[in-house]
């Protein structure tokens, strides 16, 4: 039996095709693609958006002509090609490695990256002569290297222009600085100047079809006249599935690792855990996969038959851990009023925006819809009108808003350097089933609050902390508010991941008094108690544990009281 090669981490087109990797074959889509000559679709990071422009520019290359069935024969496309299948020129701008840490450096970086691709595309086709680029390049303004471009373009040789990580720069530049970000695209600002001239070449006819991909609509729709031109399919329902795997797909790659149906379940359910949810049209039915997720995953686990031991894909992270940067952008306080209320309740309500105005300010709603654009929310239904529910996609992103929010609360309370002695702390809990350092944390970090978020607090803040501190270790399997049939809700359980491993396990009632309910301590305890011993009887997951501690945790104002109950009799 041949070795199965899942393609994580290739981009290349010709790498993936040639070399036999395993390709969910989305190219069905290309033929409903070119019902549209001018196409934006935005997809969170880590979609598969740049092998889909690999794919794109090979069918339509004029210089890949010769390569067309050999690289498409075996997929739907190659079975079915349009006629107009390697009958352009592809021009192809990559954003996503320009430096954006200065006003000077992002637009000198979006020249030289500009420049680049001009120089690649000479070098495929050969179209100027020395004197001819030479000309077109030596200056350090995009406009003007893109305006004599074209100017010198021959008419008769049809153009495909290709945009990958187009928001890239740009969205770094919001995190930076809103009002150079503004300044950037608006009507003297390069960025619009650039696709001023891009929008011109469309009406000569000498660009005859471009596609856009990115992460959020932001700078585009900044643009607003300077390039009001494109279909945008982001949220068009008929192409809902063109990136991203469905349930079906995901199953597909899973039946190719092993025949063992439990363990094809096993890891099922966990990528379903962890990697999918996402859904970009409150009409649609199903949820999407990132498919590099699920590619790294089963990388593993057809080797191996075991998960990879972080199911967070550390090449991931950076990408979706740019939380602390969203979170910045215009108004701090009434952003992190959103995390709070998206980490209580799992979900935050707010107006679909499907255009960005930066003439009435950058609202609240329009800080949802960004989070949702980059991944970290997902729209989950429609409630009324244009209101619809955002709610996390997964526990990829759930672990990653609750290491943010640790980060939150640290600097609410002034301290520094805790996060590492919660992570020391932590695994005292899961080898030698010494809780005390954890909680002792945890009161650390209340005791270090302000009365001003003392106004709020109940037995859920708490629980945002307890949440917040235990998500800076992969040790445990987290759960928070897990049922218990016919008994309740559990407020939280740390449990072990893997079935090699024994730690020590915690189930954990949370209480919350104020500090003139203190009399009432024993009382809540009590309950306490009783609640733990219901849950332990009624879930048979926890029965034959060798090390699993029920605790009652009681927290009076900025103090914790706790108490260890006995279930063996």
């Amino acid at each position: 039996m041949n070795k199965i090669k899942f393609p994580y981490g290739i981009s290349n087109f010709e790498i993936l095709s040639k070399e036999n990797y395993v390709f969910v074959d989305k190219t069905s889509f290309i033929p409903r693609l070119e019902e549209e000559r001018l196409v934006c679709f935005l997809r969170p990071r880590k979609f598969g958006k740049s092998l889909w422009l690999s794919i794109l520019e090979y069918y339509y290359d004029t210089n890949q002509a010769h390569k067309f069935e050999l690289l498409f024969g075996k997929y739907y496309i190659g079975k079915n090609p349009t006629p107009l299948h390697n009958t352009y020129r592809i021009l192809r701008f990559d954003f996503s490695g320009i430096d954006s840490s200065t006003k000077e450096k992002a637009k000198r970086g979006f020249s030289v990256s500009i420049q680049g691709s001009l120089q690649e595309f000479n070098l495929k086709y050969t179209v100027f002569d020395t004197a001819t680029l030479s000309e077109i390049i030596q200056s350090r303004d995009a406009e003007k290297m893109l305006y004599l471009f074209f100017k010198n373009y021959p008419k008769d040789k049809p153009l495909y222009l290709l945009f990958d990580e187009y928001d890239h720069f740009t969205n770094d530049i919001l995190y930076r600085s809103l009002n150079e970000f503004v300044e950037s695209v608006s009507k003297q600002g390069y960025i619009r100047k650039f696709y001023e001239v891009i929008k011109s070449a469309t009406q000569q006819g000498i660009v005859d079809r471009l596609f856009i991909t990115g992460v959020s609509p932001l700078t585009l729709d900044a643009l607003t006249s300077g390039f009001n031109i494109l279909t945008n399919l982001t949220h068009n329902l008929e192409f809902e599935t063109m990136l991203g795997f469905t349930e079906e797909e995901v199953q597909q790659l899973v039946e190719l690792t092993t025949q063992d149906k439990a363990l094809q379940e096993k890891a099922l359910q966990e990528m379903k855990e962890w990697y999918n949810g996402y859904r970009f049209n409150k009409k649609s039915t199903q949820t999407l996969y990132n498919s590099d997720m699920v590619l790294y995953y089963l990388k593993e686990f057809a080797r191996t038959h075991e998960a990879p031991d972080r199911l967070l894909d550390p090449n991931i992270a950076p990408d979706y851990g740019k939380l602390k940067q969203m979170f910045q952008v215009v108004n701090v306080s009434k952003n992190q009023e959103v995390l709070e209320e998206v980490l209580q309740n799992g979900y935050v309500d707010a107006e679909l925006v499907t255009i960005y105005n930066f003439e009435k300010g950058f609202t609240t709603a329009d800080f949802v819809n960004f989070l949702a654009y980059l991944g970290n929310l997902t729209i989950e239904k429609s409630l009324f009108g244009d209101t619809v529910r955002f709610r996390i996609p997964n526990k990829v992103i759930q672990v990653l808003y609750w290491q943010y929010y640790a980060e939150v609360l640290q600097e609410r309370a002034v301290l520094r350097d805790d996060l590492d002695k919660v992570q020391e702390s932590i695994i005292d809990m899961a080898l030698y089933g010494a809780y005390g350092g954890f909680l002792s944390l945890v009161e650390r970090l209340l005791k270090g609050l302000s009365n001003r978020d003392y106004q709020r607090f109940d037995e859920k803040y708490v629980k945002l902390v307890f949440l917040a501190y235990i998500s800076h270790s992969s040790i445990f399997d987290v759960r928070s508010e897990e049922e218990v049939r016919g008994v309740g809700y559990v407020d939280l359980m740390f449990l072990r991941k893997r079935m090699e491993d024994e730690p020590h396990e915690y189930v954990i009632e949370l209480k919350y008094l104020r500090k003139e309910q203190e009399g009432e301590l024993e009382k809540v305890k009590a309950e306490g108690r009783a609640q733990l011993l219901n849950y332990y009887r009624g879930d048979e997951r926890l029965w034959g544990k060798r090390y699993l501690h029920l605790l009652v945790v009681v927290c009076v104002k900025d103090s914790l009281y706790v108490e260890e109950v006995d279930y063996s009799a």
